[in-house]
Parts: C-alpha cells; structure tokens; sequence
C-alpha cells in the first residue's frame, strides 16, 4: 500500500486507531500498470544477451551450423556481416529464409531473435536423446531420422556411442520447465524463474512467432564437438525440415542433413577443424558419400542429383559455407567416391575420406560464376 502524507495521512491520523483501519481498507492499493509487449520483448532480449554473457567461458565451442541463419546471433558468438561475393546468388533455400525474415516487423523480429536463442541453446545444452525424439512439427520424420542416425553409427568408423540426435522444436519454448533449466545455464539464478515466465508469455503475445510454430524459429541445424556444454549431439530443427519440404526436397531432406552433421562429428573424431569453407564442404562430400554408398543408402543416380541440388540451396556468398555451386561440387565429388569404388561394400576410413578431400578441395574452389564454376563440378564428378 502507498505511504500516506498530506492531508489523507493527516486525517487518519487524528482519527483513532479503529477508524484509521477501516478508512485504510478501504483505499485500495494502487494497481502496477501492465507491462507492454514491447517492454516484454525488450526485456527478454536483454535476458538472453545475459545469459548468453553468463555462460561459462568456451562454452559455445565445437559448434557447427549447416547455414548462416537471416536471424541474427545473441551473444559472443555473433557474426559480423561481410561483403557478398561478386557475381555470387546465394542457395534457393537462404533466398526463401531471408524473404520470410522481412517480412518481420523490427518488434517481430526482435522477438524471434531472442527466442531463436534462447531455444538453440536448450538443445545445445540441456535437451537429451535420453527422452523420446519426435522430429517433424507433427512427427512426421521421426521414423527417418531414428533409421538414419543409427545407420549412419554403423557407418563410419568412429566413436558413436555418445553422439545424441536431438530434435530442435520451437514449441519447447512454451515449457516453463524447460526454459528455467537454460536461462539456468548462464542467468543470474535470482532471475530465472521470472526470465522463463517471461519467454513463455512472448511465445504467446506474438501471433507472428505461431507459439513457437514459426519456421524461423528452428530454420537450422547443427553439430556440436565433446566440448560444447551439452557434450556431442546432432540438431535438427523443425523449421528447417518444413522449409526443405516448401523447396521440395522433402524426400531427401532428413538422410541428407544428419549425413552432413554427423560428417561433422567425423571431423571432430578427427581434429580436423578447417578455417575455411571446406569445415562445411567436407561433411556435404562425406554426406554425399554416405548416401549414395551400397552400405549408406545405396541412392540412385536421380536421388544423389538431388542431394546435390539440395546441398547447392544451402549455399551463401560471404566466403562462409562455400557458395551453391561450390557445395553442389563437395557433394557430387563425395558421391562419385561411392559410386566409383572397385568394392561397392567397402568403406573408406573416415581419416583418409578427410585427406582425400582436403586435397581436392582447392580444385572445388574457383569463383561460382559462368565456366569456373562448371569447371568445378567437372572436377567433383572426376
């Protein structure tokens, strides 16, 4: 209740004790004016940038993402923008990412920003396969992608065993539990529970994020190395498996993804952790030898055509990933290495799948413009 002065605080006074307390009833307290869902928004955005500021120190390493996302990164690790290669037009599936991002309003935006984040993270460091997976807005790729990550075990002659695939849902955003559990990893824990509350009502009082539905949300995937703070694990995320479908890629999409993160677990394996695009070109060429190997699975020409078209959509023009024609050529080189084999049953060991494309990496390399690029997909398919 307000401290009472003046000329009301005068009268009570003078009253008697038992008239005071029946003129004090009755003055209600002064009621906290609602909060606006900008200020909500705000003030999870500053939520997340303090958790993200909070967590402990390497944290975030061993961490690749299969694109650089329209939703810009929170925290450390955010990405400066570089000037776009010439001549170069990014991969069909950034091009629809980036024309859904604009149509954001900037509070929109702001929103989506913070709980892309703040839902990455979560997977990042506290979901577990140790609960059931369900991979598709419906489920719908759960059965997929359970059968791909086990083959892909068998596959590769790697420590496996502690690779968990965990799903990437936006809708886990609406669990207050879930969400006290990552502000948890980095937030002050006075502010936890309130920061949590808060995440879930933004989910809500935003019609533009879908209750966690909106493709943005989880329009990625990732592989992250024994030192992230989750330890070893593949992402897929639900906004991008709905995307890849949009595009028509849909039958190809989940096997072709986990084939690409797991191949960064087989650079981890190894401790091979390129600066240059090959970080990203080496795992399409190991996913496109996984899928078109007689004991990966065992694709037909027309399927590995499209995997290859699939990694090609993926492709951006900042000297990050490897631009669309160059990845369309990891990918296609990956499978010819399947396809060309004298044994068709043998498997090549993952250390010297590494060195043979690193070696041939450079000649995947020249500008994705007119002949230099046809150049280079001449050289992937050898």
């Amino acid at each position: 209740m307000p401290k009472r002065t003046g000329f009301l605080g005068n009268t009570l006074a003078a009253a008697g004790t038992a008239a005071a307390l029946v003129l004090a009833t009755a003055v209600p307290a002064a009621a906290s004016t609602p909060s606006t869902v900008e200020e909500d928004v705000a003030q999870l955005y500053q939520d997340v940038i303090d958790l993200y500021n909070g967590l402990p120190r390497d944290a975030l390493r061993g961490v690749d993402r299969l694109i650089e996302s329209p939703i810009p990164r929170i925290g450390p690790q955010a990405q400066a923008a570089q000037d776009p290669i010439p001549g170069c037009t990014e991969g069909s599936l950034l091009t629809y990412a980036n024309k859904l991002a604009k149509q954001l309003t900037p509070l929109e935006g702001q929103a989506l920003d913070a709980l892309s984040a703040l839902s990455q993270l979560y997977v990042q460091g506290v979901a577990s396969d140790k609960t059931p997976q369900v991979f598709g807005t419906d489920g719908q790729y759960t059965a997929r992608a359970t059968a791909t990550i086990d083959k892909l075990r068998g596959f590769w002659d790697i420590e496996s065993w502690n690779i968990q695939l965990v799903a990437w849902k936006g809708t886990d955003l609406g669990s207050q539990a879930k969400m006290a559990q990552t502000f948890g990893l980095g937030l002050a824990p006075a502010k936890v529970k309130a920061a949590a509350a808060l995440a879930t009502k933004v989910l809500y009082e935003v019609p533009a994020l879908q209750g966690g539905r909106n493709p943005l949300i989880t329009l990625n995937a990732f592989s992250a190395s024994a030192d992230n703070l989750g330890g070893k694990r593949v992402a897929l995320g639900d906004g991008l498996l709905d995307t890849v479908d949009v595009l028509g890629f849909d039958d190809v999409s989940v096997e072709s993804v986990i084939g690409h993160e797991y191949g960064h677990q087989v650079d981890f394996a190894h401790q091979n952790y390129p600066r240059n695009e090959s970080s990203e070109m080496g795992p399409d060429a190991y996913g496109g030898y996984f899928v078109a190997h007689a004991k990966g699975f065992g694709w037909n020409a027309r399927t590995q055509q499209e995997v290859v078209y699939l990694d090609a959509s993926i492709g951006d023009c900042f000297h990050s990933h490897g631009t669309p024609d160059q990845r369309k050529a990891a990918g296609a080189w990956g499978e010819k290495q399947a396809t060309g084999q004298a044994n068709p049953n043998r498997i090549v060991p993952s250390a010297t799948m590494i060195e043979k494309f690193q070696k041939v990496y450079p000649k995947l390399m020249p500008p994705a413009t007119g002949q230099a690029a046809g150049a280079a997909v001449a050289a992937a398919r050898g």
